[in-house]
This record gives structure tokens, C-alpha cells and sequence, in this order.
């Protein structure tokens, strides 16, 4: 949007309706050698419908331009727009032909069985058996201070720190509550991606992101209607191994019985005692 001049605001109005405005009126100024012959967007479940009509005025031949889009409507977490991009009969992408991409090659096998329950009849893994995933039973309130016993074991086992990410499902972790006050957004996601340390996030902000190693701390959910797919998200982000910390009957009231029975096959983790096994008192 800078790139083409259009100048930066605040607050979601600006964001979903003053932005694409101004992009379609900069667009329509544009020399055709600064169009775009295609467009590719990620996450395409997010997009406010006036977004696409932005976009569409970029490219050089609206009509007959590439667009690419690739979405989960199942990770639709923030619902902000009523389904209208994912609506592939009257939505502004109704006119793409759908294909529907089934194979899981992110996660090892026992992770992604685990979230299957979230991801669509046809979805197929792909990956190797992996590590057990591993179940910590605590009550909601005491789910913070038992993921950060957690990452402590986990390190003490042997993960590396810049392996391992500890999302929330409700309030900021301390540390990532830090940025937040700090206003420091950049020097937050910089520190992620320099991978030298763990990581702290929510799971909403976590979508599209991995990690070898995730405790995905459940301590509570601001809206039990959004908690199936802020779970979906949170349970398929590791790669190698998934750590689920919370309380199983709310686990199971967000996420449903087949949830529940995946969990039961998981193995029950104390990490406390895996931690004094470590580093043992002399």
C-alpha cells in the first residue's frame, strides 16, 4: 500500500473500507507498467471483501489477470466479515476455480490426528509417526505457570529454546504482554524470526507460523464460540512435537468429543517431575 501512496491510518475502518478505497483510486492512476500481471495472497480466509476489489484494480488485465489465493476457511478465526470471502458462490472470489490441497506435510503423524477432528473429511497426513504428543492436565487458572514448567523440562531435555513456542488461547503470556505495553510489534516479530530464543504468542496471531516445539497453553477463551478454531490453529502448529496444557473439560466443551478421545491417547506429562529427574538436588 505505501509503495503505491496510499498513507498509512488507524482504527479497523480505515483498515477495512478507507484503505481499499484510496488503493482502488491510486490504482486507476497507475501506469499500466506498474500494474501487476498476478497476485498471490496468503491466509485468504482474512480478507475483508473491499480488500479483493483493491487488489483486482492493481493488475494489468482485471478480467483476465493470476490470482492465486490460498485459504483455510476452517481457520476463519476472526469472523470478520460474515464468511463473505469464503463464500465460493457469491463471494468476491467467486469467479477462481477452488482446488482443494488435502495433504498435510507439516506436522508428523501423531500431531496432525490430533487436530484431524478440524480439518475436513479429505485431509490426509503425510508425515512421519513423530514423537507421542503430550498432555498436561491442570486446572484453567494455574494453565500459565504449568506451560512455563513446561518449557522449562523441554529445555532441560534437550530442545533448544529457539525451538520451542508457547501459544495462549486467551490472556498474553507475561513476557509477550511485555511487547504488547511496550508498544515494541516490530521488535516482537523480529525476535522471532532471528529464531534465537523461545517464543511467546496467542494462538490467533500464530496462524500461518511454526515451530519444532509447541505448549500450546489453554487458559481459557475470550469467546467460546471461536474456540474450536482458535484451537485448530493452535494444535497444528509444531512440526515435531505438541505439548497441550489445560483443563480437559474445557478443552473438551471447545473442542468437541472427538478432540477429547485424541487427547486421551496422548501421553500424560508431568513436567515438574521431568524437570527434577534432570537437574537433580545435591
Amino acid at each position: 500500500m505505501r509503495s503505491l501512496g496510499v498513507p498509512d491510518g488507524e482504527g479497523q475502518a480505515y483498515f477495512d473500507e478507507e484503505m481499499p478505497r484510496l488503493l482502488k483510486e491510486r490504482a486507476a492512476e497507475l501506469p499500466l507498467g506498474q500494474k501487476f500481471d498476478a497476485v498471490i495472497v496468503d491466509e485468504a480466509q482474512d480478507f475483508a471483501p473491499l480488500w479483493w476489489e483493491g487488489l483486482f484494480s492493481c493488475l494489468k488485465d482485471p478480467s483476465a489477470g493470476q490470482v492465486y489465493a490460498f485459504m483455510d476457511d476452517r481457520q476463519d478465526v476472526y469472523r470478520r466479515w460474515g464468511g463473505g470471502t469464503t463464500d465460493f458462490i457469491n463471494g468476491p472470489i467467486a469467479e477462481l476455480v477452488p482446488i482443494h490441497v488435502d495433504d498435510n506435510l507439516r506436522n508428523t503423524r501423531r500431531i496432525a490426528e490430533t487436530f484431524k477432528v478440524f480439518a475436513g473429511e479429505h485431509f490426509t497426513p503425510r508425515g512421519g509417526t513423530g514423537l507421542p504428543v503430550r498432555r498436561v492436565q491442570c486446572a484453567t487458572e494455574d494453565a500459565l505457570d504449568v506451560a512455563d514448567s513446561c518449557m522449562d523440562a523441554l529445555i532441560g531435555e534437550g530442545w533448544e529454546a529457539n525451538q520451542i513456542a508457547l501459544l495462549t488461547t486467551h490472556h498474553r503470556h507475561p513476557v509477550h504482554r511485555d511487547y504488547f505495553d511496550r508498544n515494541a510489534t516490530q521488535e516482537y516479530w523480529n525476535g522471532f524470526h532471528a529464531k534465537e530464543s523461545e517464543f511467546y504468542g496467542h494462538a490467533l496471531g500464530f496462524k500461518g507460523l511454526e515451530r519444532s516445539v509447541v505448549i500450546l497453553c489453554v487458559d481459557g477463551f475470550k469467546e467460546l464460540d471461536r474456540a474450536a478454531e482458535q484451537l485448530y490453529v493452535g494444535l497444528s502448529r509444531a512440526r515435531s512435537l505438541l505439548v497441550v496444557v489445560g483443563d480437559s473439560a474445557l478443552i473438551a466443551e471447545a473442542g468437541g468429543k472427538e478432540l477429547e478421545r485424541a487427547l486421551d491417547r496422548a501421553d500424560v506429562w508431568t513436567p515438574e517431575l521431568t524437570a527434577a529427574a534432570d537437574h537433580p538436588i545435591t
